[in-house]
């Protein structure tokens, strides 16, 4: 659905002008808008918002005489029932209504985020699925709590090289039960791979993968923490660290070649945090773009 939704109840609070910035007025009224039509699109009434950026709309100054700003832009995520979509809403304080509509699409690469989103139903999917299997329960329900893109190193000589895999962190429930999962989705593999604490046999004393690897995650997420924080002194600190379980299709045992952590970067009074895949085959780690979700 591509028109603009319209919501003339949606009345903008005029006392609110003078005393506070114009995005911070209109915000309610954008908010509302943008949960009014995520709701119906995503068919979950309790969907919740997250504005992600806000902004007045300067005025053309033709006249000499300074023109106050009167219009509103945000971009706001709106998420409910294991889907996350994200709309351009526009306010205007002269009018009695805000419009919320599709993030414009590139003709380029997708963004991260775009990316992100457009797999995240396989991902969850996916992670219900190992919960169900793992709780021997058929009836569970996931939540996305964090989602990112990476960002594919320019390796082929051509820029501009879409991207291709999205990491989330899923929290699965069911029968009383609770975990959570990594998840790695790959358009060139069309699937998602989970990762989860496994059980250890009873004696085993078996390095895992991602212990092996984990010297690669930490370096990819330091140098790119280093770079986005300004901060060449910057720390890594794992927080999680699991390995990818391969579907086993062929008959004979493939043994595991990938592993998804997650880390936190901090310096110099700055911290972010990262999604982290690294595949044993290609030699690499890379880092995924940060996100506040």
């Amino acid at each position: 659905m591509n028109k603009l939704f319209a919501f003339s109840a949606l009345t903008i609070p005029v006392m609110l002008w003078a005393s506070q910035p114009l995005e911070d007025a209109l915000q309610p009224s954008a908010v509302k808008v943008a949960q009014q039509r995520g709701a119906s699109e995503l068919g979950c009434p309790a969907a919740t918002t997250e504005v992600i950026s806000k902004h007045a709309i300067e005025e053309p100054q033709t006249n000499g005489w300074y023109q106050f700003p009167r219009s509103a832009e945000y971009t706001i995520a709106v998420s409910g029932c294991g889907k996350r979509t994200t709309y351009r809403v526009a306010c205007n304080k002269f009018k009695s209504a805000c419009n919320a509509g599709p993030m414009p699409t590139s003709t380029g690469s997708a963004t991260p985020r775009q990316l992100a989103d457009e797999l995240l139903p396989d991902a969850v999917n996916a992670a219900q699925q190992r919960g169900a299997r793992d709780f021997t329960c058929p009836e569970t329900t996931a939540k996305v709590t964090r989602q990112e893109t990476i960002s594919e190193g320019q390796t082929t000589g051509w820029a501009g090289e879409a991207p291709h895999r999205a990491l989330y962190a899923v929290t699965v429930k069911g029968c009383g039960k609770q975990t959570a999962y990594l998840v790695e989705c790959d358009t060139a593999k069309k699937g998602c791979a989970t990762a989860g604490s496994q059980p250890s046999q009873a004696g085993s004393q078996r390095p895992q993968l991602a212990d092996e690897l984990q010297p690669g995650a930490v370096q990819a997420a330091q140098e790119r923490g280093s770079k986005e924080l300004d901060c060449p002194a910057a720390t890594a600190k794992v927080n999680r660290k699991e390995t990818v379980e391969e579907g086993q299709t062929t008959g004979w045992y493939d043994a595991p070649y990938r592993a998804l952590y997650t880390i936190t970067v901090s310096g110099c009074g700055k911290q972010t945090n990262y999604l982290v895949a690294c595949n044993k085959k290609q030699n690499r780690c890379v880092a995924g773009s940060p996100d506040s979700k």
